[in-house]
């Protein structure tokens, strides 16, 4: 399965890619998440729970960035597996930053997913909702969390101190 989606988000192009490497964050702003272990620089290991129609799947996920080209693309590949109900999947992941502007940035994310198992039976239509949601509510999370932390050293710049 094939997935395209698209982000603006009101910061620079260069706090946008910084706050990409940042695992808590990323941890707080994707759905189902429940943890993040760093291995390495590009090494992760994400635990993540996922509901499906009547299906729920617990992942352990190795996720590799593989490549960069800072700050404008990055390459991710993953794999998990859920020995409980047997679902595993694949996926290969492409994250572009485009400058909009001097304080905006447009956040694309192609991805390809492979799923088998019990969540592979349920076919592109219902997987690709699941998926959309996903993304619309980490676009949010991941947008608001962004623009707070691009905001707040200029909060921090005008507040005076008595």
């Amino acid at each position: 399965m094939l997935f395209e989606n698209t982000k603006t988000i009101q910061a620079p192009i260069e706090r946008v890619w910084a706050m990409l490497f940042d695992p808590k964050l990323m941890a707080e702003c994707m759905p189902g998440t429940e943890s993040v272990e760093t291995i390495g620089a590009t090494e992760f290991v994400v635990h993540v729970r996922v509901k499906v129609s009547f299906i729920s799947a617990r992942f352990k996920v190795n996720l590799n960035v593989v490549e960069t080209r800072p700050p404008t693309y990055l390459r991710s590949e993953g794999s998990g597996a859920d020995s409980m109900v047997a679902n595993s999947f694949k996926q290969w992941s492409e994250v572009f930053l485009t400058a909009k502007g001097h304080d905006t940035t447009e956040l694309t994310i192609k991805s390809k997913v492979d799923v088998l198992g019990r969540l592979g039976t349920f076919g592109l239509s219902i997987i690709k909702t699941k998926a959309d949601r996903i993304w619309e509510e980490f676009g949010r999370n991941f947008a608001a969390r962004v623009q707070a932390t691009a905001a707040a050293p200029e909060a921090d710049a005008h507040s005076v101190k008595s």
